[in-house]
């Protein structure tokens, strides 16, 4: 039987608690190495070609802590694309990728005999082990890898299995989940396994709640054309701009190029990012999104996580604001490849 919409809402609002911190959460083998720590750090610092050489021995000598972290950045271009493209291809593979096969392969494949992080990282991309691994990654400290994985689970229609897994981890979620478990339950209401299209409106609808809104502001759902046509939009994302943590290194760069603009600046980064949650730490359990947003490389990995607008027209582009417009396209010239 169908149930109704407002028993959705209030199955949600009782699912959710605070969030706490993860405790005991499980170290890696070889994380405390120095020549480890010293690989991370010089990442950090944005000397990317060193810190990758550094993490490639390691990972070819054992240590499973720079096999996932180079499987972590290898699979994302923005953290390594600007110094790898222009290597020829053996040599990036050879850089980035466990040998084997023609394109060699994911470090995290040899990481997964001795650490269950690797093997939930794996589990996580395949289509029907993502509901344990969401689980696992939680527990092992990467709550926004576990978020996505939790996305894709809702995208293909496995919305019944979502809500269970969600359910279970009660206070160990972020904030940006709380709106997906309202999608699950309002898809799995429909009687159907199809993607529900609407779903990215569905919790602003059904609560007003401010939580929903700035935890379905943080999954993308506007466009930079509905900041400058449609006002309601454009009054949630400024005013909800300086509260949702996942735009914070967004809105630092707009605290140093525009800073009389900030709130309109944030919002249009935000319409503009690549991918939700973006830039954000490679492996949370081992670098935090503070230490992360806080380092010398933030600047380009922010740059490299928006659309190109290198090529942006000013006269005929849509577009808010115009100060991060500007400032975004010079310094993607800088940090793009």
């Amino acid at each position: 039987m169908m149930i109704s919409i407002k028993l959705v809402f209030m199955s949600a609002l009782l699912c959710l608690s605070p969030i706490v911190a993860l405790s005991d959460t499980l170290s890696l083998q070889g994380e405390d190495a120095p020549e480890f720590k010293e690989a991370v750090q010089a990442w950090l610092n944005g000397d990317d070609l060193a810190a990758l050489h550094y993490l490639s021995e390691q990972a070819q000598q054992g240590n499973p802590a720079a096999q996932i972290l180079l499987a972590s950045i290898a699979s994302q271009s923005r953290f390594h694309s600007h110094v790898t493209s222009d290597l020829e291809r053996k040599e990036r593979i050879a850089l980035l990728r466990k040998p084997g096969g023609l394109s060699g392969k994911s470090w995290v494949t040899e990481a997964q005999n001795s650490e269950p992080l690797a093997l939930a990282l794996l589990q996580a991309s395949k289509i029907g082990e993502k509901a344990p691994a969401i689980a696992a990654l939680v527990e092992l400290g990467e709550p926004q890898t576990a978020i996505i994985a939790a996305q894709s689970m809702l995208l293909n229609g496995e919305a019944e299995d979502l809500i269970s897994v969600l359910q279970g981890l009660d206070g160990k979620l972020p904030k940006e989940a709380d709106v997906l478990l309202v999608w699950a339950l309002f898809q799995a209401t429909q009687g159907t396994a199809n993607r529900y299209a609407g779903s990215a409106r569905v919790a602003g609808t059904l609560s007003g709640d401010e939580r929903f809104l700035a935890s379905e502001l943080a999954w993308g759902a506007f466009t930079p054309r509905e900041l400058v046509e449609n006002p309601k939009v454009r009054d949630a994302a400024t005013r909800m701009s300086g509260e949702i943590v996942a735009w914070t290194p967004i809105r630092d760069l707009c605290n140093n190029h525009c800073p009389d603009e900030v709130s309109a600046c944030t919002a249009t980064g935000a319409a503009l990012l690549s991918s939700p949650f973006t830039p954000r730490s490679p492996l949370q359990s081992l670098i935090t999104n503070e230490e992360y947003w806080a380092s010398k490389r933030i600047e380009g990995d922010v740059v490299r996580s928006i659309v190109d607008l290198r090529h942006w027209d000013a006269d005929t582009g849509v577009t808010y604001n115009h100060c991060f417009m500007s400032n975004i396209q010079k310094l993607q010239q800088r940090h793009m490849p």
